[in-house]
């Protein structure tokens, strides 16, 4: 009920707080394998591993809901595959660069084949993961980065920024067409959750939604003037909004702001995930414009570095479509949920 009163932009007094604590006395167990970085990604072994880990030494506090991820490429390579690109890691596991010349703009992206490689790999790694996690834990659906971004990513910075001014019809066809087959991708991936039992979505947000949701994005887009992003960002983001049963922006950066008024626009994009730079001094600096996201009837997710921001956040922008996302992990359940406490407290 404290989630269904979120996504209405309401709440039951309070809002919503996600905090894990480590559960004591539990050892994670390591991953062995001789295999390449790029191979894990779609190892039903590894997936089984990861979710393991995470689910079973954790303390899921507040709101916080046990959510089984599969992480493939980082979660920002699926489109590009899903078009005919490629890609691979570079500089250990934390980075990822797309394959020069696996991609064609020129060429029409092909419709969603559910006989498709990845498509075939990553439902063997669902499935594994489905019967390791059963009823313990949602498990989510696909996530991936945005069209328009991966095209960057693939055909080159210069280049493509050279193509958004040559060819503007032809940039915006592709996005349409890598949009409608990751969109494919995403319902047929939605509709085999369904059949095994679950239904709910989370992403990396942290989320918990009761059908189809999206974390949408464009992280290209910071390189673009609002023109542009009227131009080239709101009709992807609008066809994936339209698509959804839920969705949330992922303002990376606090030069996104920018947007705001355009972004409020989109009819079917509930709100604002508030994920700036890091480097950042939290949220001190910036809450006028998170009290405008609100003014503008939008919910707000903000992630929060220590538990003063939250009790802050919460008390200026009150409890009604507020989510609380504490970033670190807290050393026990007990320390969860009393910085949980405190932000309700905050709004009392």
């Amino acid at each position: 009920m404290r989630h269904q009163a979120f996504w209405h932009n309401e709440s039951l007094g309070t809002p919503l707080v996600f905090a894990l604590g480590e559960k004591p006395d539990f050892t994670p167990k390591p991953w062995q394998t001789s295999l390449s970085r790029k191979a894990w990604d779609l190892s039903p072994d590894w997936h089984v591993n990861m979710v393991e880990n995470y689910l079973y030494g954790t303390c899921f506090c507040g709101d916080a809901m046990p959510v089984a991820s599969l992480m493939v490429g980082l979660d920002i390579v699926n489109t590009a595959i899903l078009a005919g690109g490629d890609y691979d890691y570079s500089g250990g596991a934390d980075f990822i660069g797309f394959l020069p010349g696996s991609f064609s703009l020129e060429e029409t992206v092909p419709g969603f084949d559910p006989s498709h490689a990845l498509v075939q790999n990553l439902e063997a790694c669902y499935d594994k993961v489905i019967q390791r996690v059963g009823q313990d834990a949602l498990v989510n659906t696909p996530m991936t980065l945005d069209a328009l971004s991966s095209l960057y990513g693939m055909c080159g910075s210069s280049a493509f920024l050279m193509k958004m001014l040559d060819k503007k019809g032809l940039i915006k066809q592709r996005v349409h067409e890598m949009t409608q087959t990751y969109l494919a991708f995403y319902d047929y991936f939605y509709e085999h959750l369904k059949v095994k039992g679950y239904g709910e979505s989370a992403s990396w947000f942290q989320v918990f939604a009761e059908g189809k949701f999206e974390s949408v994005r464009c992280d290209f887009s910071l390189m673009l003037s609002p023109d542009m992003f009227a131009e080239f960002v709101i009709p992807e983001l609008t066809q994936v909004c339209d698509h959804m049963d839920f969705t949330l922006f992922n303002m990376c950066s606090v030069q996104h702001a920018r947007f705001l008024d355009q972004l409020s626009a989109i009819p079917n994009l509930d709100g604002i995930f508030w994920n700036p730079e890091p480097y950042l001094d939290g949220v001190k600096g910036y809450l006028p414009i998170l009290q405008q996201i609100k003014e503008k009837g939008m919910c707000l997710e903000i992630v929060c570095r220590s538990v003063e921001e939250g009790e802050l956040a919460a008390k200026i922008l009150g409890p009604d479509g507020l989510y609380i996302l504490f970033e670190n992990r807290f050393k026990t359940a007990d320390d969860a949920q009393a910085a949980v406490e405190r932000v309700w407290k905050a709004c009392r």
